[in-house]
């Protein structure tokens, strides 16, 4: 008997004591998994509701926002935080449904639809939020721009154009949100992407 017979009967017995597990204890195993990614899912948004919340309360108590005001944006900024506010809570409310809709799941096949549904509604949450930012960035800087002379009592303040002055708002403004973009994408990717990886141990199951 050559050498490679001898390793494939090594490896056959190897693979005979493996434990062999049944297709309802994989399926716990994926279904626990799952409830557990999409409840840090939810507990995340939550923790980013209270934090935007929190330096919401320290610049308004600060009196940084008394300039709006002066500027006659105080009417847009309830709205857009009333606006923020409200889509954060509606996302919550999803994400919460979505983990009771995962951890009561008892087949399979609804399991699977399930973190798809979930998966959606993190992409829609993620796009929302950023498509938020930039519109109500850009609507801040058109105003102060063309309806107001903001600009150019900083530029003559500083001694600097008005042009450069709106430039650095822009620039400013759009790494902020380009940072806020990698964040969600840094976290909520990375727990989307394990709903995938289960999504697709799933599909094998199916198979």
């Amino acid at each position: 008997m050559d050498e490679l017979e001898l390793l494939k009967k090594d490896w056959q017995k190897q693979e005979a004591a493996l434990p062999r597990l049944s297709f309802e204890e994989i399926y716990q195993m994926i279904l626990k998994k799952s409830s557990s990614i999409v409840k840090w899912i939810f507990v995340i948004s939550v923790l980013e509701f209270l934090l935007w919340a929190s330096i919401d309360i320290a610049v308004r108590l600060s009196g940084k926002y008394d300039g709006l005001e002066v500027a006659g944006l105080e009417g847009f900024s309830i709205v857009s935080t009333v606006l923020s506010y409200s889509i954060l809570i509606y996302f919550i409310i999803r994400f919460y449904l979505n983990y009771k809709r995962i951890k009561t799941t008892d087949s399979a096949k609804i399991l699977m639809q399930n973190i798809l549904k979930t998966r959606k509604t993190v992409r829609h949450y993620i796009w929302v939020n950023i498509s938020f930012l930039v519109i109500t960035t850009m609507s801040i800087v058109g105003y102060l721009t063309f309806f107001t002379d903001t600009y150019s009592q900083q530029s003559a303040d500083e001694d600097i154009p008005v042009f450069l002055v709106i430039a650095i708002t822009i620039f400013v403004m759009a790494v902020t949100i380009a940072f806020i973009a990698l964040f969600y994408r840094l976290i909520y990717g990375i727990l989307t992407r394990r709903l995938k990886n289960n999504y697709n141990e799933l599909e094998k199951l199916e198979l």
